[in-house]
């Protein structure tokens, strides 16, 4: 019965937590509120991952029904996904009056495969008379691809975003599992529906990069849940180069390992994040690329100011906390997020070790989770598509969470 309670508490948060991350956001006048609810959830999901007997990763094997319902998905999602994708790249070009995100992808990956490595991040004359590229490497390198070939860059976001709900649909127990299995495919189908038939309100498939974040950060989620530190270390250095967005958990997860005393994992934690830092950063763009990046979350003080004037709206179509503050305090804002973000994880963890009532494998998928709540409500210019990292990132958490629970002759919720 316990256990019931624990697994509805996750569930119906995680239910929360995307409601107000989409349909909420309509609520017009209400959007404040929405705003606090979603903050709400959030946190209650993120207790209820303390409190779960287990968050052991297990890919199920599906019976042939379920492999076929799950197979039947993929093609409809595909086939919605396609649909939906080209009709909002023939009604948004890619185009910097539009959004300059893709624009200037696309100029770094075409002095890139020109062999041009060092002029990367140089100025782009045409683009706003010389704008300077920000991008981290993993965030731009996957577009490689789609600029050789020539094809619109989009299909790259379109397509990581929908890899990453087949991951969900792979990992999630439909049959057997009461209804946890479809009450979990129900949230997952108004996610899927509003990032693609509502793409007018947050723009992630046809301005945004953020499709290839979102898949890293769901492939890191897999990998914390896992254990594996050799998928944990690669997973989580490809999501440091392409947003910040977990930073605050990379602490509270060395101490982590150092309370487990896993030197060894530790070890090859550091290792693997030096060494893509060397061979996808340092190496081919330089130490001056290495400054402008500590520079960066400094600059976005003024780009905060510049959206406040020209695009106020921005602050209020999303779930972030930025609204609460205005444009009076974006100096304010700014200090929170960076004091917020390596605070409180570091404390989150500390705190609830000290307690020795939960789980420390539990502690550490929480932590991880806080990590990025709090980065993305106090982030400087919370552009709606930022939030669905979260979002996904709670998805593959419950589907592993909220499963059946083995026992002799089948499962049972």
């Amino acid at each position: 019965m316990q256990r019931n309670r624990i697994k509805n508490l996750m569930f119906f948060s995680l239910a929360g937590e995307t409601f107000f991350a989409s349909y909420g956001l309509l609520m017009g006048e209400q959007a404040a509120v929405d705003s606090l609810l979603y903050l709400l959830a959030s946190m209650i999901f993120i207790f209820s991952i303390l409190l779960q007997p287990e968050t052991g990763f297990s890919i199920p094997k599906d019976s042939k029904k379920e492999f076929f319902l799950k197979l039947i998905l993929v093609v409809v999602m595909t086939g919605i996904a396609w649909i939906s994708s080209r009709f909002w790249f023939s009604e948004i070009p890619i185009d910097p009056d539009y959004a300059d995100m893709l624009p200037v992808i696309k100029v770094m990956n075409e002095r890139f495969l020109s062999g041009h490595w060092r002029s990367v991040y140089d100025r782009i004359p045409e683009i706003w008379n010389g704008v300077l590229p920000i991008y981290l490497p993993a965030m731009w390198l996957p577009y490689s691809g789609a600029v050789f070939l020539q094809m619109d860059m989009r299909w790259v976001t379109a397509g990581a975003v929908l890899l990453s709900f087949f991951g969900f649909l792979r990992i999630v127990r439909i049959k057997q599992n009461g209804y946890f299995g479809i009450g979990l495919l129900s949230i997952a189908a108004l996610l899927f529906w509003w990032i693609f038939a509502r793409n007018d309100i947050h723009n992630l498939i046809s301005m945004s990069e953020e499709g290839v974040v979102i898949l890293y950060f769901v492939l890191l989620t897999i990998a914390i849940l896992s254990g594996n530190i050799y998928f944990i270390s690669i997973t989580a250095s490809l999501c440091m180069l392409s947003r910040y967005s977990m930073i605050g958990w990379l602490i509270p997860f060395m101490f982590y390992l150092f309370i487990r005393k896993e030197f060894r994992k530790l070890f090859i934690f550091l290792l693997t994040g030096f060494i893509f830092f060397l061979f996808l950063l340092l190496i081919p763009f330089g130490f001056k690329m290495l400054e402008r990046m500590i520079a960066l979350p400094g600059n976005y003080i003024v780009f905060a100011k510049r959206i406040w004037e020209h695009n106020p709206e921005v602050y209020w179509l999303n779930p972030g906390l930025a609204k609460f503050y205005g444009p009076s305090r974006i100096a304010a804002l700014h200090k929170t997020l960076l004091v917020m973000s390596f605070l409180a994880p570091f404390l989150f963890l500390s705190i609830c070790q000290f307690q020795k009532r939960w789980k420390l494998e539990n502690i550490n998928l929480a932590c991880f989770k806080l990590s990025i709540v709090i980065f993305y409500q106090f982030i400087d210019v919370p552009y709606g598509y930022l939030f669905y990292t979260s979002s996904f990132v709670s998805l593959i958490i419950a589907s592993v969470c909220l499963k059946p629970k083995r026992v002799e002759g089948g499962f049972k919720p």
